[in-house]
């Protein structure tokens, strides 16, 4: 029986399902994750998705532009549409700080694949699993997901479509809310995040 892609099909409509760099960020408004990434928050503007280009024609080549809102109850869901911040390790331990953060990406999925999914706690790193041979773990605590993990078909028999999908209700496992059209559809903050904020090197 083929399992349903339910939540990466919604991603087609976004054209998400080839570019994605998402991360849920535990205990952190909008304002504070737009503050740990070092936005301008004077950039704030509030839109839908398929607005989220407009009026950006003055940006460095390095800088970063992000899309925030609460996704789920204590949870909030930072999209990068241009840059890859929210996935290296500074961003992410500043994010991390005094709360806990998951990251989902697939910045080039067709060259290079899914990349690992992220679970870090307190600006430490806690597992990773690698979805592309989701079998493995990695990190000083491999198992730290391992209890919301039933029945998700997240093997190296599985499809990679289907293994990102899984990913995606794994990750409403945890926060208690998948994304959904509802959130999706939704208006949030977007942010830049000036070249000069991080030195990603």
């Amino acid at each position: 029986m083929a399992f349903p892609n339910e939540r990466y099909d919604l991603l087609n409509e976004y054209e998400l399902h080839d570019f994605f760099v998402g991360v849920w960020c535990k205990g952190l408004s909008v304002v504070e994750a737009a503050t740990r990434l070092r936005a301008d928050l004077d950039s704030a503007t509030e839109c839908v998705w398929a607005e989220i280009g407009d009026g950006l024609d003055g940006l460095d080549a390095d800088d970063g532009v992000v899309w925030i809102g609460e996704q789920a109850p204590g949870w909030t869901l930072i999209i990068q549409y241009e840059g890859l911040h929210i996935g290296m390790g500074g961003p992410q331990r500043e994010l991390s700080e005094g709360g806990a953060l998951l990251y989902l990406g697939w910045p080039m999925l067709e060259m290079e694949g899914p990349e690992d999914m992220e679970y870090v706690v307190d600006g430490r790193a806690l597992t990773s699993i690698p979805l592309a041979a989701p079998d493995v773990r990695f990190g000083p605590e491999p198992d730290a997901l391992n209890r919301y993990l039933d029945g998700l078909p997240l093997n190296r028999e599985t499809a990679v479509d289907e293994r990102l999908d899984a990913a995606f209700q794994l990750v409403g496992r945890i926060t208690g809310r998948e994304l959904d059209a509802a959130w999706l559809y939704g208006s949030h903050t977007r942010y830049v995040i000036p070249a000069a904020a991080w030195d990603l090197e």
